[in-house]
């Protein structure tokens, strides 16, 4: 998992409290999952996926606050290998306009703006119905040098209701600086109708690690999401409080598929 380094030599309080809270959320998402799996799940598996697909996705995000700034944007590519069984690579460019934060990969140093490039691969995983986990390892060029693990989870509930509620967990570890953050999110589809959906909730940021002075640095508040159908379009917007003050986030996604 994306934690595992943080307990390692040189850790203190702030990266065992970012890490704990990870570990505990991913503990929860894995006893769904196990809670919801079936015989005929587990050998889906090993079951080639008829008809393939794959998927394009291009992505970006915006994070603005009095401490920090930064953009990032990118392309995923994901094709199926079995029915619950993927493969992805990833390739993201990143801008840091000033300040450390949550997804800083290396240590406070002058010389803002910094400019990287990420290169991941991993698997898609999903075990359930309405459960993914995305295991991702890479490593940066440009202004950061670091090796990266990054996992992704998250659960729908009550999918047949009309109001799905949705949890989420990304969390990603930093080798160079032995950082480790986790984005948590809890929405709920609000509206749905044959052309869009409107998901509303809240969402937390968190992270720690031997950088990072004093305990776990923690920041969140209410969010909005905007799904449209026919273009496969996502936006999301996150506003809140926490210790970079006033701060808002919005990213974006946009997905093409191919049947094989």
């Amino acid at each position: 998992m994306a934690l595992c380094g943080l307990a390692g030599k040189g850790g203190n309080r702030s990266g065992w409290a970012a890490y704990g809270a990870a570990l505990l959320l991913a503990a929860a998402f894995i006893a769904i999952a196990a809670a919801r799996a079936r015989a005929d799940m587990l050998s889906d598996f090993v079951t080639p996926a008829s008809p393939e697909h794959f998927t394009l996705t291009l992505f970006g995000a915006a994070y603005g606050s009095p401490a920090y700034g930064t953009t990032h944007q990118g392309v995923e590519m994901e094709q199926t290998l079995t029915r619950r069984l993927g493969l992805i690579a990833r390739a993201t460019g990143y801008e840091l306009y000033h300040g450390f934060a949550f997804d800083t990969p290396f240590a406070r140093r002058p010389g803002a703006p910094f400019y990287f490039g990420r290169f991941e691969g991993g698997l898609d995983l999903n075990p359930a119905y309405g459960f993914h986990l995305i295991i991702m390892g890479g490593h940066d060029v440009g202004a950061s040098d670091s090796a990266v693990l990054e996992e992704s989870a998250s659960v729908w509930f009550n999918v047949h209701d009309a109001h799905p509620i949705s949890l989420s967990l990304t969390s990603s570890h930093y080798f160079e600086n032995q950082l480790t953050n986790g984005l948590i999110d809890a929405r709920l589809i609000a509206l749905s109708t044959d052309k869009l959906m409107l998901l509303a909730g809240a969402g937390a940021i968190i992270w720690g690690g031997p950088t990072v002075q004093g305990s776990a640095k923690v920041q969140g508040g209410p969010d909005l999401g905007l799904f449209i159908r026919d273009w496969k379009l996502n936006l999301n917007l996150q506003a809140g409080y926490g210790i970079d003050q006033e701060y808002g986030m919005l990213t974006f996604s946009r997905s093409f598929d191919w049947e094989e």
